[in-house]
């Protein structure tokens, strides 16, 4: 959780707005904009939103998290879910399946020694031994997920604070964003929208920001 409030990213968005009295784009809309970052910067830095609870696992091997990407399983937490235990290794699938192909219909347990992962599937994830059909199985995960609302201006971003100047790039970006317009704001929407990126250290090709023709100033 952050500690700069809302009111301060949307003003500092409003002077770049160059709209500080908020006519053009009001407050409410500056406020959903700066919510839709949050949730863009989770998509792209699964590590700026995550939360680490116990999660009771399915009988067999194949498991899924209500996250929309799982960071890591961390160990045991016994029948109660609250009880630690035994650390949980990650393994490599296709090692896994060269070495012990019929892995999946091992004898189960309920003490989990590994798991594995395909990062094209980040919602699942498979654990060794299988689990038990006889009794509940806890393991302690990460897991990200999307950031909560920010309800008001005055309550303060979900993320933390290192997050707040690209939030402002990215509610300025969509302020000045005039699709399919050959402007200057269009022109200074890209430029935001790239900027945004940047900072959260993500390569992107200028083509995903407007148009042809701006994506060529840009280059």
């Amino acid at each position: 959780m952050g500690t700069i409030l809302a009111s301060t990213l949307i003003g500092q968005a409003s002077e770049l707005l160059q709209d500080v009295n908020n006519v053009q784009w009001e407050v409410p809309q500056l406020l959903a904009w700066l919510n839709d970052a949050q949730r863009v910067v989770a998509l792209v830095r699964p590590d700026a939103s995550v939360e680490v609870i116990s999660h009771l696992l399915d009988p067999g091997t194949r498991q899924s998290i209500a996250g929309h990407r799982l960071i890591s399983v961390i160990r045991n937490m016994g029948s109660d879910g609250l009880t630690p235990g035994r650390g949980i290794r990650l393994v490599e699938r296709g090692l896994k399946d060269d070495f012990d192909p019929d892995w999946h219909t091992a004898a189960s347990d309920d003490v989990v020694t590994e798991w594995l992962f395909d990062a094209r599937v980040p919602r699942e994830f498979y654990v060794y031994p299988p689990v038990t059909v006889s009794g509940d199985v806890y393991v302690e995960l990460a897991q990200a997920i999307s950031p909560a609302n920010i309800p008001n201006t005055a309550s303060a971003i979900t993320l933390e604070d290192n997050y707040a100047p690209a939030l402002v790039e990215w509610v300025t970006y969509r302020g000045l964003d005039r699709e399919g317009e050959e402007t200057p704001d269009a022109i200074r929407a890209a430029t935001h929208f790239k900027d945004f990126f940047d900072m959260l250290g993500v390569k992107t090709n200028i083509d995903m920001a407007i148009n042809p023709k701006i994506r060529e100033h840009l280059k």
